[in-house]
């Protein structure tokens, strides 16, 4: 698990909304869900429970973990979707679902990450 620091409060109302390191967050207690046991944190400033795959693409998914990263993994390595599904005996729209949140994530983290770079040079590749 990542250090509780880096985890924000997921209500967007709340005051300490996206903001980490701020000291509001506590554990309050684990949940288990498709045999993996997740950490719940609850906000001290709004009172919000989340757990930790809130904000990610393990979050309300149909897969554990482990499925999800054999999904990203075999897609990764250039296979399709059809042989993503013969690989691992999902279904087609079970891979579908799972790359398109995948890919829905990134382009999410990619927006957030790239902001306000000042370059003077910029190499583009593949």
């Amino acid at each position: 698990m990542i250090a509780i620091d880096q985890y924000f409060c997921t209500n967007e109302q709340c005051k300490s909304y996206g903001l980490r390191s701020q000291g509001n967050l506590i554990k309050a207690g684990t949940c288990i869900k498709q045999g993996e046991r997740k950490q719940m944190f609850k906000c001290k400033i709004c009172g919000s429970r989340f757990s930790e795959t809130h904000n990610t693409i393990f979050f309300n998914s149909h897969y554990d973990s482990a499925t999800i990263g054999n999904i990203i993994r075999c897609i990764a390595e250039g296979n399709g979707i059809r042989a993503t599904v013969r690989i691992l005996g999902l279904s087609k729209d079970a891979v579908n679902a799972v790359v398109l949140k995948a890919g829905q994530h990134a382009d999410a983290m990619m927006c957030n990450l790239l902001q306000n770079l000042h370059l003077t040079e910029c190499q583009m590749d593949e």
